[in-house]
């Protein structure tokens, strides 16, 4: 554990253990004060992140940073087999999150990196304030709206009830309604409340200070309540453009950002990722960029096809990515974020079958982390049901992502040999 300004990290894995009175597999003990933090943070509720055991909590396959009070837990994603080395997962983690397109602020070469504190949060945070620096610099929008009130001459239109309610003593007075045109547009209502928020979050004294010295910065507006439903229906024109990248950090900052409203000490933002997610959506953009020498082959993500049907509802089956020939299906491919030892899961190998009876077609792939390798088992009646291959696929060298892994897998998916089976299954 340590310490950074008024920041404790602790860091911890996805799907491990800690505990407050034993040291455990990952050898650390977790502090009682951070326990009592974590567990009245989770309540009676059931927490995506995390759950209670007796003495300590287990962390689920969610991994980032919660800032819980001046206590930070940076979830990092298992990686290997044996034990776990933290600056690798770390930099595993931070660079899978930029090439899925997480964040886009330039991340420290891996010398200086060096297990940053806090790095997850800082990172999003420097990202938000390079981006309010960026639009104070051209100019906030302004937009005309409607308002009314007591002022000492006649502007806009006489509200006479109103007016005769509230200056029957002051003759020199007018009620009235006008049109101002000024910077209290709502986007600059969310930013401003981002960065009050930032200023208040024990992180880096560098990242409360710019905050502050924007925040003194920024016109004095209202505050404003934000859900998801605000976000949803934001709609960006010309004018605005260029607050959708702020905007999405707000709104990734703001609604996970909980206040401690019964002592104030112990506020909580939590930026965490399913890990299954992000390994979806990175092996799928790296193999993507793999497929482009095969002009005949595209790779459809999130593919959708209805699987049950009733007259009150449809349930639909979407595998990860389906593999298409000449836009047909030639080969279904799941990814699982989970280390295995030659052997799916029966749940796995089921879901698998669905999908080649489902999308018609002869091959599928389930996708794991692991080593380059891969082996290949037959559905029962094979000739008419197909089969299914598990790949294990490197994707690091000591903490640095690389692409030999899923160079290897789309050579032996997309050649034009393994193209001439699928084809040939799929269309005799």
């Amino acid at each position: 554990m340590e310490a950074s300004g008024s920041d404790k990290v602790f860091r911890v894995f996805e799907h491990s253990s800690y505990n407050t009175r034993n040291p455990g597999r990952e050898g650390k003990i977790l502090p009682e004060e951070l326990f009592a933090a974590l567990k009245d943070f989770a309540g009676e509720r059931d927490l995506p992140w995390y759950s209670l055991t007796a003495n300590g909590v287990r962390f689920h396959q969610y991994v980032g940073a919660i800032q819980i009070g001046k206590y930070c837990v940076e979830v990092l994603p298992k990686i290997d087999r044996g034990r776990q080395n933290e600056e690798p997962a770390q930099t595993v983690l931070i660079n899978m999150l930029k090439q899925c397109g997480y964040f886009s602020v330039n991340t420290p070469t891996e010398s200086d990196l060096k297990l940053r504190s806090n790095f997850i949060l800082e990172v999003y945070i420097k990202m938000f304030l390079d981006e309010v620096r960026d639009l104070m610099h051209r100019g906030l929008v302004k937009h005309y709206h409607k308002t009314e009130g007591n002022n000492n001459y006649l502007k806009g239109s006489l509200l006479f009830n109103k007016h005769i309610h509230r200056n029957l003593i002051h003759a020199e007075r007018f009620y009235s309604r006008h049109t101002i045109y000024d910077r209290d547009h709502f986007l600059n209502r969310i930013l401003r409340k981002t960065l009050k928020v930032i200023a208040r979050l024990p992180v880096s004294s560098e990242a409360t200070g710019t905050a502050l010295n924007l925040l003194s910065l920024f016109p004095e507006l209202g505050d404003i309540e934000v859900n998801d439903e605000l976000f949803d229906k934001i709609r960006y024109h010309r004018k605005t453009e260029a607050y959708r990248k702020s905007v999405e950090v707000s709104r990734l900052l703001l609604l996970n950002y909980h206040p401690d409203l019964n002592h104030g000490r112990n506020n909580v933002l939590a930026i965490m990722f399913d890990m299954n997610d992000l390994w979806e959506t990175w092996f799928t953009k790296r193999l993507i960029i793999a497929a482009r020498d095969y002009p005949d082959v595209s790779v459809r993500p999130q593919y959708r096809k209805v699987f049950w049907t009733s007259t009150e509802s449809v349930i639909r089956q979407k595998p990860d990515i389906i593999i298409e020939i000449d836009s047909q299906p030639g080969c279904v491919i799941d990814t699982k974020w989970k280390i295995i030892s030659g052997r799916p899961s029966e749940e796995d190998v089921r879901q698998m079958f669905a999908y080649n009876k489902l999308f018609n077609t002869r091959k599928s792939w389930l996708v794991y982390p692991g080593e380059t390798a891969s082996v290949t088992g037959r559905f029962y009646e094979s000739e008419n049901n197909g089969e299914c291959s598990l790949a294990s696929i490197m994707f690091h060298r000591d903490g640095r992502l690389c692409d030999a892994g899923i160079r290897e897998f789309a050579s032996e998916l997309l050649s034009m040999q393994m193209i001439l089976i699928i084809c040939y299954g799929q269309f005799k």
